[in-house]
């Protein structure tokens, strides 16, 4: 059976590839962490930064930005600290965090159909010529995530000219 592919965008940065019964998607979750992660970057061993300015400054609902940054502090990529001084900051050198860790904590490991991981999810699994290729593409895209790190990420918004308001201060 042939599935019909469409590609659309979603608010802003999201975009989903979506199949009949199968989606790889970014969610607004995925991209508001990410965000966040890179703003955090940014300020990676100077203390903690509330998520007031990193909603402000990324354009994150405050709310749903407290909700993704506890998602990340149980996956043990964010720190938080309580108090008049407190805020989040990341809990590894951005070196050291890819974006497969951040999308892999808030949405799960992204895959294109249920049948690359799970053969047994469908019945033409053991001889499909498409499922090798979409296992492919997984695994090119789980490469491509691993080895881009948040340092990587906030060195190209630096050099697109995207750098947050506090990389501004003197």
């Amino acid at each position: 059976m042939l599935r019909m592919m469409r590609i659309e965008a979603r608010s802003g940065t999201s975009v989903a590839v979506t199949r009949t019964g199968n989606t790889m998607r970014l969610t607004m979750k995925g991209d508001y962490g990410l965000r966040a992660m890179i703003d955090m970057s940014a300020r990676y061993g100077q203390g903690p930064t509330p998520s007031a300015e990193i909603a402000r400054r990324q354009a994150i609902p405050e709310h749903f930005l407290d909700q993704v940054l506890i998602t990340l502090r149980r996956a043990g990529l964010v720190k938080s600290q309580r108090g008049p001084q407190g805020g989040h900051m990341l809990a590894k050198a951005p070196a050291q965090i890819s974006m497969f860790d951040v999308l892999a904590a808030l949405e799960g490991a992204p895959t294109s159909l249920d049948c690359v991981p799970q053969p047994s999810a469908c019945q033409l699994s053991p001889g499909c010529g498409m499922r090798d290729i979409w296992a492919q593409i997984d695994a090119f895209a789980r490469d491509l995530l691993s080895a881009t790190t948040l340092e990587q990420l906030a060195a190209r918004h630096h050099a697109l000219g995207q750098e947050t308001e506090a990389m501004y201060y003197i």
